[in-house]
C-alpha cells in the first residue's frame, strides 16, 4: 500500500490528535495537580495508550472517509463544548445545571462523532471490498 497525498490529513491527524487529547484530558480532569503521585502516571499511560491506537487507526484508515465536514463541526462543537466545561470548573459552576447539560450534551457529540467515523469506514471501506469479493469468480 502505498501513501498518497489524500493520506496527509490522516498522518496529520495521527500525530496531533494524540497530543491535543492529553492536553485536554489533563485539563478538564484536573490531573496537572497530581504530578508527584502515581495516579498521573497510571492516568497518562491508560489514556494514552487508549487514544494513541485510536488516532493511529483513524489516520490509518482516513481515505475512507470522504465527508470530513461532518466530523470536523462535530470535533469543533465536541472541543468546544469540553471548554465550556473546562471554563464553567473554573469559576466554580462545574456541578450546576448548565454544566450537567453541556457535558451530557459532549457525550452524544461523542458519540456522533464516533458513529459518523464508523459509518464511512463501513460504507467507503468495508462495503466496496466485500462487493468486490463477492463479485470474483469462483474458482
Amino acid at each position: 500500500m502505498r501513501f498518497q497525498q489524500r493520506d496527509l490529513i490522516g498522518i496529520l491527524f495521527a500525530i496531533v490528535a494524540p497530543m491535543l487529547a492529553m492536553w485536554l484530558i489533563l485539563s478538564a480532569f484536573e490531573l496537572w495537580d497530581f504530578h508527584d503521585t502515581p495516579m498521573l502516571g497510571a492516568a497518562l499511560g491508560g489514556v494514552a495508550v487508549n487514544i494513541a491506537i485510536g488516532a493511529g487507526i483513524l489516520g490509518a484508515f482516513s481515505r475512507f472517509i470522504k465527508s470530513w465536514d461532518w466530523i470536523g463541526g462535530l470535533a469543533i462543537t465536541l472541543f468546544a463544548g469540553i471548554a465550556l466545561v473546562v471554563v464553567l470548573q473554573r469559576i466554580g459552576h462545574g456541578s450546576g445545571l448548565p454544566a450537567n447539560l453541556v457535558k451530557i450534551l459532549c457525550v452524544f457529540l461523542f458519540l456522533g462523532l464516533n458513529i459518523n467515523i464508523i459509518v464511512q469506514l463501513v460504507k467507503n471501506g468495508i462495503d466496496p471490498w466485500l462487493l468486490r469479493k463477492s463479485s470474483a469468480p469462483s474458482e
